[in-house]
């Protein structure tokens, strides 16, 4: 902790050095504002007068970093201006302007503040300008909660009620002197005369007897009560928890760092699950203390903003549809001896006299008919069934081809008849074997899509942004992080652990099918009945949470997905963690939203889920490929250009496209997304075709 107490000014005529200016509108009253949900950042510095710098060896310069933080949203100028909206067909990717349009909502932030000398200032590492001091610190919440558990005793009573009764006499004797009383009384009188005198007496007492009888009778109701008293007897637990909110790391050291995260779920909701973490939302302020030399220049100052959000990916599956095939149908008509002739065949034996073998010559007819099925763009045959299959001296099939793509229904029937051709007989039959043939099979097909392309839900992504700030007049910046312009840095599923999503079932593993046609002996006519073909599909089942019960439901597309505060707070806890892994890999590069891979599998995504859209996958690559891309694709797929499907094109990655056709990435992104039907009104130098 710093022993500097830091007095923060109430009036500082603050100037400002920098600021994001993506988010400056330019042209005032046009149609085109600032992306409303970006983050942005801006930059303000005060040099007090040398006559209050308190320190010999330094001077102090006051800094404030103002960073708004708010949720991501891709849509921006630079995309406006890029796209050429009129030339892209809106039937063909809808789900282009609403990618475009996303929020996306911040979950956690890391703020870098850098001050250093000019380009060509020779200073020494030691004298470097540092942070002397900064506000704020830290940010912590407590929680304070208590547990309270209680336990009531029963009350115990009874009751006891009894009766009593009973008489009583008594005889009492009186005589009883009461006592006796006398009385004296004189009078006198002076200057005058006269005179007088009084004597009195009396007694009192009871003499004689008296007799007294009563009954009484009396009924006593007495209760008795045990009774405990009801109390409560509880006992309570006092739990405490902090959490950090912000804080901040490398004071002395002329970088620091701000982490922010949002705050987290304390209260059990009543359902006990939650939506996901808390956003972080609106300005956060920081305001710092540089200490400088006083024999140098003025220092430079860059600002880097991390924020991490939480995006939404489709969650597709295989989709399966059923068609019907042709109806393969074979006659074969009783032959006549002028058709095809077939063995000649004993009969048997015919005797008069002697025996002798008896010979038939016999005529057939055959007739058969295939129909082909080809599965639609985008599709292969997963199975199928028999809706009609009878055959009469005759026979069905169905066969497939090693890639799945087409099916062949078969049927052939067979006519015959054989004529006496041995004389001597009598008794003998002139017509042996006489028979028509006929074959009819017609299958249900079950498709199953090549790739997913059945929206099924949604799952949750993370998406680390970017921007960059440098103050450093008269250093020319040059495009990229530093351009204050808002990049993605890197953009990854959400563990297994964090989220209860529905996975995709997996495509079909196909097994060889089990046709067992069953050949109808000679003389046969019982109509064939074919086995159902075995098929084996490899299905993996759906993963759920097991704390989530029935909160969450699987297959609802537009259903959120519901976590519980601990899984809530532990994915804030993993979005720190892979904002501060994403922070120092040197092997992610900041693009453009764009330009990334994620933007480009969006669409992709979107146009599998529309008929036209997979349409638009199975047409040819776009003919305004320059003509270096296309002889690279030839080469790589080893055909022609145009048996190069749009769904080839963008199966390789951006970083294979440009090795393949040597072109940049930022190239190769955009001719990928022309596959996918977005126009571009122009390209700059760095993106022409060479």
């Amino acid at each position: 902790m710093s022993n500097f107490k830091l007095n923060l000014p109430t009036e500082i005529p603050w100037e400002r050095i920098c600021v994001t200016e993506d988010m400056v509108d330019k042209v005032v009253c046009d149609e085109r504002l600032p992306g409303k949900w970006r983050s942005s950042i801006a930059v303000f510095k005060y040099r007090p007068e040398d006559d209050y710098q308190e320190f010999d060896q330094y001077n102090i310069t006051y800094l404030k970093v103002t960073a708004t933080l708010t949720g991501y949203q891709p849509i921006d100028k630079e995309i406006q201006g890029n796209i050429d909206w009129d030339g892209v067909d809106v039937t063909s990717i809808p789900g282009l302007t609403d990618l475009l349009n996303a929020y996306n909502p911040c979950h956690g932030a890391i703020l870098q503040v850098v001050v250093g000398p000019r380009k060509g200032d020779d200073i020494k590492v030691d004298e470097h300008p540092f942070f002397m001091d900064f506000e704020p610190k830290k940010r912590e919440l407590y929680e304070v909660a208590t547990d309270t558990r209680e336990k009531q005793s029963r009350s115990i009573q009874s009751l006891n009620t009894t009766k009593s009764s009973g008489s009583t006499q008594s005889l009492e004797v009186l005589d009883v002197d009461m006592g006796s009383s006398f009385g004296l009384g004189m009078q006198g009188s002076y200057a005058g005369t006269g005179g007088g005198f009084n004597v009195s007496s009396s007694s009192q007492g009871q003499w004689g007897t008296k007799r007294l009888n009563s009954d009484q009778s009396m009924s006593t109701r007495s209760q008795d009560v045990g009774e405990e008293k009801r109390e409560s007897f509880s006992f309570s637990t006092q739990l405490s928890q902090m959490y950090h909110l912000l804080d901040s790391y490398h004071l002395g050291t002329n970088r620091v760092v701000f982490f922010v995260q949002p705050r987290p779920h304390t209260l059990e909701e009543p359902s006990g699950f939650v939506r996901g973490p808390r956003p972080v939302e609106g300005i956060q302020e920081f305001f710092l203390i540089v200490a400088q030399k006083k024999d140098q220049k003025d220092f430079c100052v860059s600002v880097r903003l991390d924020t991490s959000h939480l995006t939404t990916t489709p969650i597709m599956d295989y989709d399966r549809k059923t068609d019907i095939s042709g109806m393969a149908s074979a006659t074969a008509p009783i032959p006549t001896r002028n058709d095809t002739m077939g063995n000649r065949e004993k009969w048997g034996e015919a005797c008069f006299i002697g025996c002798w073998d008896m010979y038939y010559q016999c005529y057939l007819t055959h007739d058969e008919d295939d129909v082909v099925y080809q599965a639609p763009d985008g599709y292969v045959i997963e199975s199928y069934s028999s809706i009609v299959n009878s055959s009469s001296h005759g026979s069905t099939s169905v066969s497939m081809s090693p890639d799945r793509k087409t099916l062949t229904v078969h049927a052939e029937a067979n006519g015959k008849i054989c004529f006496e051709d041995t004389f001597g007989c009598v008794d003998c039959p002139d017509e042996w074997q006489k028979w028509a043939g006929s074959a009819r099979r017609q299958v249900q097909v079950n498709l199953v899509s090549e790739e997913p392309t059945r929206k099924v839900g949604e799952q949750q992504a993370l998406m680390i942004t970017t921007r960059g700030l440098c103050c450093c007049p008269g250093l020319k910046i040059k495009p990229g992080l530093w351009d204050g312009r808002d990049y993605v840095v890197e953009v990854a599923p959400i563990p297994d652990r964090y989220i209860t999503a529905r996975k995709p079932t997996k495509k079909p593993a196909f097994f060889a099918v089990a046709n067992e046609d069953v050949q109808p002996s000679a003389g046969a006519e019982a109509a064939h009945v074919e086995k159902t073909p075995a098929v084996k599909v490899g299905m993996e089942k759906e993963g759920l949470c097991e704390e989530c019960g029935d909160k969450f439901s699987p297959g609802g597309g537009d259903a959120e997905p519901q976590l519980t505060i601990r899984q809530a707070n532990e994915l804030s806890d993993y979005m720190k963690t892979e904002a501060i892994k994403a922070l120092n890999n040197p092997n992610l590069k900041p693009k453009l939203y764009t330009e990334t891979e994620f933007f480009g599998r969006q669409l992709q995504l979107e146009l599998l889920q529309l008929k036209h859209g997979r349409k638009l996958l199975w047409e040819s690559v776009p003919r305004e490929l320059p003509k270096r891309v296309q002889n690279a694709l030839e080469k790589h797929f080893r055909r022609d250009i145009k048996e190069i499907s749009r769904r080839d094109m963008i199966s390789l990655r951006n970083v294979d496209l440009a090795k393949i056709a040597d072109i940049s990435e930022e190239e190769a992104q955009q001719h990928r997304l022309r596959a996918l039907g977005v126009a571009f009104k122009e390209r700059g130098p760095k993106n022409k075709a060479k």
